[in-house]
């Protein structure tokens, strides 16, 4: 229900292996979760935080955007 994802990509690890997230896929997995976020906030009537869920997600589309120019194609 929040966002396709449940975990972050690269297995969500938090042990500190290394394993890094690019800005690409963190923007992905931000978007993704902040979409259901506000879907949540819109059918519970909470328009101001969906508002303001809404920025955090065109921010995180921006971003994604910007991260895709930039890759060599």
């Amino acid at each position: 229900m929040i966002g396709a994802r449940s975990q972050p990509p690269g297995g969500g690890n938090s042990s500190g292996d290394g394993q890094r997230l690019s800005r690409e896929e963190a923007a992905e997995y931000i978007a993704s979760l902040l979409e259901g976020f506000r879907v949540v906030a819109h059918n519970a009537q909470l328009q101001f935080l969906a508002y303001l869920i809404n920025l955090a997600l065109e921010e995180a589309n921006n971003e994604k955007a910007v991260s895709d120019e930039a890759s060599p194609s």
